[in-house]
């Protein structure tokens, strides 16, 4: 791809993408024109080109819309690491944005740190460090642990929240281990549900029944838990599609919007399909396709809801492709290796903000032959629609300029080249078909070739867009 180069221009573009192949019918060539970070010019490349600040050859490679990471976990951090390079509060941020920007996500939809009295004290701190460090744009997702938080719904709305996000696993000491975190009970949920709805926002939930994985943890703990498969039995998918089952009843009951997020089995797709709620939206993690218990990973790959085992993995990515799903998320943690050494008291939790993109583009575009069009849909589209990011996720006329010129081939994933803090990642060595030669956020070109060129650059909070 030829260099970025800069040129003095009368004509106020503020970026041009020469040569670019976008997913469309037709086989034309586009130059894409930016003023302002939004799309404002898209002609075929025998036309000749305005003049901008800005010019990018794609050289005929592909050019989409940024990854929206509906699901990460930035500075949800082990604290005794705080001191390590890229793991603590001055500097997370920072880091793991440029490892998203790396991936071709230019947008995540983060959530607030876990662990505090207070959800509006959590989110103002997640602002706060998210402003002063992110590169990449983010939309902070709230939580509900206790109804203490759901008192603390009217105020966050007010402030920008959209999303709110219920657990219903999570008890003793797994939720101490993970940072405090607290299940609501079903009356407890069904009260959180008509509170969202009333302000007018909508929730999330994490849908693995309590007393299912409570029974589960303590039968496999008892025989010895040493394995991926012993943690699969430990929250069988039977929780999964009880626990999405209630929700979604009791979100339809309440009349509020619910995504049930990091979908691993097919349970959650069929309860959806019997209660039928059109409210209802479904996300998934890439790791529940291609990884499985029988990666060899160790406590590494241990994460909740647990990878499945290789047929399940299969029929997962063919529900994918039937679109039974509507987005994805990473899921993407911040524990160093460290804290996955053992497997009762290892966190869960797997890195992926900056593989995401590139390995559902590998697995579902290059090896299941899915569209570009669908794989667009999945990464970003789907989630700008979803929630409230109407000129996000789509190459045309109007849309805001966050793209990703893609380079095609083969590339084997290897830890230290992947910009983040984490000093693992469950894929590596995995062989990649496409990944980011160059990504665009709000019209800046903030990764090209490995670097980083505008380290001052800053991403939106694009929380700030829903303050009343």
């Amino acid at each position: 791809m030829t260099a970025v180069r800069t040129e003095e221009s009368d004509a106020g573009l503020q970026l041009l993408i020469l040569n670019a192949r976008i997913a469309t019918h037709d086989p034309l060539r586009y130059n894409i024109g930016v003023r302002d970070g939004i799309i404002v010019s898209m002609t075929s490349n025998d036309v000749d080109p305005a003049p901008a600040h800005t010019v990018l050859d794609a050289d005929g490679r592909w050019v989409i819309p940024g990854a929206i990471d509906t699901h990460s976990h930035i500075n949800q951090r082990a604290f005794e690491y705080d001191h390590l390079p890229g793991l603590g509060p001055d500097d997370n941020f920072a880091v793991e944005s440029q490892g998203a920007l790396a991936g071709g996500c230019t947008t995540a939809l983060n959530y607030a740190q876990f662990g505090s009295a207070s959800l509006l004290a959590a989110y103002r701190d997640g602002l706060a460090a998210a402003g002063a460090q992110s590169r990449m744009n983010v939309l902070f997702h709230g939580y509900l642990m206790d109804m203490n938080h759901v008192e603390e719904i009217p105020q966050a709305v007010e402030e920008g929240l959209t999303t709110f996000k219920m657990f219903m696993p999570y008890r003793g000491e797994e939720a101490r281990n993970l940072g405090g975190i607290g299940s609501l009970n079903h009356a407890q949920m069904r009260d959180a549900f008509a509170a969202i709805v009333a302000s007018g926002a909508q929730a999330l939930v994490h849908a693995e029944d309590g007393d299912i994985v409570d029974a589960s943890m303590q039968r496999e703990s008892a025989l010895g838990l040493d394995s991926l498969a012993g943690w699969e039995r430990s929250r069988p998918t039977v929780a999964e599609g009880d626990a999405a089952w209630t929700a979604m009843y009791l979100a339809e009951e309440a009349g509020c919007d619910v995504t049930i997020v990091h979908v691993s089995s097919l349970e959650a797709i069929r309860a959806r399909d019997a209660v039928g709620f059109a409210g209802s939206a479904l996300e998934s993690c890439v790791h529940y396709m291609v990884l499985s218990t029988e990666s060899d990973i160790g406590p590494e790959g241990k994460v909740a809801p647990p990878l499945r085992d290789p047929e399940l993995a299969e029929q997962i990515t063919q529900a994918v492709l039937a679109g039974k799903i509507d987005f994805f998320g990473s899921d993407h943690n911040v524990w160093p290796a460290a804290t996955k050494q053992e497997w009762e008291s290892s966190k869960p939790g797997l890195p992926g903000i900056g593989l995401m993109l590139p390995l559902l583009l590998t697995h579902l575009v290059y090896e299941r032959g899915m569209s570009m069009e669908q794989a667009i849909l999945l990464t970003s589209r789907n989630a700008a629609v979803r929630f409230g990011l109407d000129r996000k996720g789509a190459v045309a006329l109007g849309m805001e300029a966050d793209l990703v010129v893609l380079e095609e081939g083969e590339r084997q994933i290897k830890v230290g080249e992947l910009h983040t803090a984490v000093d693992y990642s469950p894929y590596d060595g995995m062989t990649l078909r496409a990944w980011p030669l160059a990504t665009i956020c709000g019209g800046t070109v903030v990764y090209q070739d490995g670097e980083f060129p505008h380290d001052d650059f800053r991403g939106e909070l694009l929380n700030n867009r829903f303050r009343r």
